[in-house]
Parts: C-alpha cells; structure tokens; sequence
C-alpha cells in the first residue's frame, strides 16, 4: 500500500498521518510513505519518519533535498 502525503506535516497533521499508517498497517504488510509532496515539517514529523524508517514494514521513498536538508536541520 501506497501513502501519499501532501502540504504541510506539522504538529497539526502528524497525528492523522499516524492513524492513516495504523489503520493501513493492519491491514498490509508493506506500507510506502511516499515524500515528494510535503512542502513543510517539523520535529514532531521528523519523529514520526525516524521511527517509521527503522520499521521493517515501512519504506520511505520520494525524499527531496529540501525535506533531507530539514531533517538534517532537526538533527536526524
């Protein structure tokens, strides 16, 4: 299965991405969060990608330099 998030990914989002992931991980066992579309994130996102790249079901494709760059920012 195939998520792709779009617009901002903030504090605000985050949670609903997360019940979005939940609820798609009960149901598959891969899960792609595709990135190109987030225009904005922040610690709270950066979190959330940490521990969703370190998952063995999770793959995360579609970084753009910019949302590399912010998360080298946050420190991640």
């Amino acid at each position: 299965m195939i998520l792709k998030p779009a617009g901002d990914l903030t504090i605000f989002e985050v949670g609903a991405l997360h019940g979005e992931i939940k609820q798609a991980a009960a149901t598959h066992p891969q899960i792609e969060l595709d990135l190109p579309e987030i225009d904005k994130l922040d610690a709270s996102a950066i979190q959330l990608l940490i521990a969703l790249r370190r998952s063995d079901r999770m793959v995360l494709t579609g970084m753009t330099d910019a949302l590399r760059t912010r998360m080298a920012e946050l420190g991640a």
